[in-house]
Parts: C-alpha cells; sequence; structure tokens
C-alpha cells in the first residue's frame, strides 16, 4: 500500500480546503513548511489549484521548490491541458496527473501517452454525488460509470470522494465501481474523507494499491507504518 502525501497549491502556498471550495482553507502553510511536514514519504502528490480553475499550471515556482527536494519524485495536477504543457510539467516531475482533459475529451489521454510516455500519465476521476466534475470541480461531466467506460487503459488512476474531501470523515466509495476502475488501472489510488490509518487499511481490503492523505497528515497529523 503506497501512501503519498498531497500539497495543494493556491497562491504560491500550501492550502487545504473542504470538499474544493476556495475560501474553506483549513490550512495555509508555506511551501517550505508543507515540505517539512511531508519529508520521509517516497512521493509527492502536488495540485495547482489555481491552474485546475485557470487552465494552465500557475503556480511552477512552488512546484519547482518540491521538484528541488524530491528529486522529482512526484505527480503534479492542475491545469495540464495539452501534451506540449506535459512535457513543460515532466521537467519538475515524473508524472503529469489529467483531469479535466481526460474526462471531457478521453480519446485526448492516448496522445499524451503517445508523446509523454504510458507510465508519465495519470488520470483523476473527481466525483461528487456519483458525477464526475472537471475545471477545478466546478464543471459536471457525466455519470461516473459512463466516464469510466470511456477511458481507455491507463497506468495510474486517482478515484477522488469530492464530497469527503478536506473533511476527515470517512471513505465514500462503492466496492463495484472498484472493479470497475481495477480494469483501466495498473495502480489504483484513492482520495478524499481519509481520518487515519483504519482507513487506509480498508482501501487495501477493497483493492485500492495506494492513497493520497491531506487532512489526515495536515490537519491531525497522521502517519501510518506501512
Amino acid at each position: 500500500m503506497i501512501v503519498v502525501p498531497s500539497i495543494d497549491i493556491s497562491g504560491g502556498y500550501a492550502v487545504k480546503r473542504i470538499m474544493g471550495v476556495r475560501g474553506t482553507e483549513l490550512v495555509r502553510l508555506s511551501i517550505d513548511d508543507a515540505i517539512k511536514l511531508v519529508r520521509g514519504f517516497r512521493w509527492v502528490h502536488i495540485v495547482d489549484l489555481d491552474g485546475a480553475e485557470l487552465g494552465k499550471p500557475v503556480n511552477i515556482d512552488s512546484i519547482s521548490r518540491i521538484s528541488e527536494e524530491f528529486g522529482r519524485r512526484c505527480e503534479v495536477g492542475g491545469g495540464i491541458r495539452t501534451p506540449k504543457i506535459g512535457r513543460e510539467i515532466l521537467r519538475f516531475c515524473e508524472r503529469v496527473v489529467l483531469g479535466t482533459t481526460a474526462v471531457e475529451n478521453p480519446s485526448m489521454i492516448k496522445d499524451f501517452i503517445n508523446e509523454l510516455g504510458y507510465e508519465a500519465v495519470a488520470v483523476s476521476i473527481d466525483v461528487k454525488d456519483n458525477r464526475v466534475m472537471s475545471r477545478g470541480w466546478l464543471r459536471p461531466v457525466g455519470e461516473l460509470e459512463s466516464v469510466i467506460n470511456s477511458l481507455p487503459k491507463i497506468h495510474v488512476v486517482i478515484y477522488t470522494a469530492i464530497d469527503a474531501e478536506g473533511t476527515g470523515l470517512g471513505l465514500m466509495i462503492n466496492p463495484r465501481h472498484v472493479d470497475l476502475l481495477r480494469g483501466k488501472a495498473d495502480l489504483l489510488f484513492y482520495a478524499g474523507g481519509v481520518s487515519g490509518c483504519n482507513d487506509i487499511e480498508r482501501l487495501r481490503n477493497f483493492g485500492f494499491d495506494g492513497v493520497i492523505i491531506g487532512y489526515a497528515l495536515y490537519v491531525k497529523g497522521v502517519r501510518c507504518d506501512w
């Protein structure tokens, strides 16, 4: 089971929002303080929140700083809408995470894979009320199962439960959807609502390969021995 900390960036700061809503920040740290908090982890998940809303990466200086600290052992999502932008981001991290582009235009995923490499591309499926969301979680795209079925085979898929994100209220996942997602991904990750080590154990039993944590680490200080 792979445990990955998330650094969500807005305005050059690491923040943790409730359900992704701007203005609900529970945490606001400098990038250096966030780096200190996640030291010891093998891999970091970076989200350019401003980039996700604007459609292009914004917080490049912060991404570069994290990359320098972790020797490119990271992945970046938020505003990566073309393979050209994806290649620029790969200067800093080993993998790009596609959200809006992947769920609004699934055929483009193969363009990214052909340009960047199979293992350099991940797709994030961000779900609210059983509907997949895009453009910084502001636009509904379609029903979850329909979106999953539209995807090609992908190295990494991240399932994010928006309704639980930043709350620590526990997991929100239907085991049937895990089976569908497993058919599309070599590696399957979960994010949203994780409150502690017991939740991580449950995710492993569900069939996930890894978990991305934010609230559990930033607010509760949870660290699990995996």
